[in-house]
């Protein structure tokens, strides 16, 4: 090597293990709400931990796509309305990494887990924030995640105006305020089909009792007013409501309207 020259090499990986796991620690986590999320600036990126009543259930990370916000919201919704979760036992550390792009953070993190416990976090390897999969693919087997806390439709919303109304509209409220998907037949083209729905929504009308809803309750008072053609479908992450009789191997239960 030439005299009065040398090189060095900044292992930025091995700092990030060092470091970073500490620096986690060292924090509190607070609840999973948007109130707390959104405090957090919009396109920040890195990595976070969510606790399930104190203890790591999943470690993730963010991308240039999306920042924290973005995944943690996302989050946020897809605890609400399951069986055997309580979403306020649901919190998050959150931690800015203003260079990372030249490792996997979420594998960094995840694997000093392993060392530390033995094991991976649960939702790690459950299926859980996985994308919807797509119309027709009811059929597949679903994740874990959403096989031990399926969808609740018995949880009380406050959605949907009382009194008559047209079907359709009903169904595009739920379809925007449910924290799980919600898909149903609709006789158009294309990939925003779903706006103007079905022949049997448009323009028909359903009446919304006064008092308590929940989704049970206005899906039934839609499919009522329907015909018993149709049916709304629970499976463990989704409902679905199609014209149709039809039984899916891994569904929860299904409703009927009315003959």
């Amino acid at each position: 090597m030439p005299e009065g020259y040398a090189e060095f090499e900044l292992d930025i990986a091995a700092i990030m293990k060092s470091s970073l796991p500490a620096y986690f620690a060292a924090l509190d986590p607070v609840p999973l709400l948007p109130a707390n999320i959104n405090q957090i600036p919009a396109q920040a990126q890195g990595a976070y931990m969510l606790y399930l009543n104190g203890t790591v259930i999943y470690i993730g990370k963010t991308d240039a796509k999306a920042g924290f916000r973005y995944r943690l919201n996302r989050h946020a919704k897809n605890v609400q309305h399951r069986k055997s979760l309580d979403p306020a036992e649901v919190s998050f550390k959150a931690v800015r990494v203003f260079v990372f792009n030249m490792f996997d953070l979420e594998d960094m993190l995840i694997d000093q887990f392993i060392e530390t416990t033995g094991m991976r976090p649960f939702w790690n390897t459950s299926g859980f924030g996985s994308n919807d999969p797509g119309h027709n693919r009811e059929n597949q087997e679903s994740a874990v995640f959403d096989l031990r806390h399926p969808v609740q439709i018995d949880r009380d919303i406050t959605a949907i105006t009382p009194g008559a109304q047209e079907i359709l509209q009903v169904f595009l409220r739920l379809k925007d305020m449910l924290p799980y998907t919600l898909r149903y037949e609709a006789d158009g083209p294309g990939k925003q089909a779903w706006r103007k729905g079905h022949a049997d929504m448009r323009g028909s009308q359903v009446t919304i009792a006064v008092g308590p809803q929940t989704t049970r309750s206005i899906l039934q008072a839609c499919l009522d007013a329907m015909g018993h053609e149709w049916q709304a479908t629970v499976l463990p992450n989704r409902v679905i409501v199609y014209k149709e009789n039809t039984t899916y191997p891994e569904q929860v239960e299904v409703l009927r309207g009315n003959p």
